[in-house]
């Protein structure tokens, strides 16, 4: 029975000087990945221009423009148009030429309409002796819009100098190919 106790004793002298000799291992800790949540916050986005009327989106041609704050108004030689896309850009052909721009509605109500602002314009580069001046002059003017009216079928655009075009739907446009002069 001594034995038993000798050995005993011994074991646990062993085991003890065994747990004094190795070092303490730290407790390694489970990694865990975040699990991502959902926010349920409403993420809000700005909005650069007021909603487009429906009346003031859609294909124009113009008719008239009024220089010098109406005082002189001039007749297109060639056909002028203007496509309006409610995501703020518009193209159109200017008599020689096609252009595109974009515009911002300013959501001011000024003396001659709602706040509008239009360019940079932006276009093909064909020189046209015959509309050159006059797409100069349209392309000033629609660069210095500052407010536009719709009045049926009817757009104004008039610039911070007082200039306007004054444009048309297509059907309302009567023009020499639809009733020629008499020959």
């Amino acid at each position: 029975m001594k034995k038993i106790f000798l050995l005993l004793g011994m074991m646990v002298v062993l085991s003890l000087i065994g747990a004094g000799c190795t070092s303490p291992q730290s407790a390694v800790q489970p990694q865990t990945n975040p699990v991502p949540t959902l926010s349920l916050t409403p993420i809000t986005t700005a909005t650069l221009s007021p909603a487009v009327s429906t009346n003031l989106a859609g294909n124009w041609v113009l008719t008239r423009m009024a220089i010098q704050d109406g005082t002189v108004i001039l007749t297109p030689s060639a056909e002028i148009t203007l496509t309006v896309y409610a995501d703020g850009t518009l193209v159109g052909y200017s008599g020689c030429n096609n252009y595109n721009a974009v515009y911002t509605l300013t959501g001011e109500t000024l003396p001659k309409g709602n706040g509008i602002a239009i360019g940079p314009i932006t276009s093909t580069k064909m020189y046209c002796q015959a509309t050159s001046d006059q797409e100069t002059t349209y392309y000033q003017i629609l660069g210095d819009s500052a407010a536009y009216v719709v009045n049926e079928n009817l757009l104004t655009i008039t610039g911070k100098s007082g200039d306007a075009l004054i444009y048309e739907t297509p059907q309302t446009v009567v023009t020499q190919t639809q009733y020629p002069e008499p020959g």
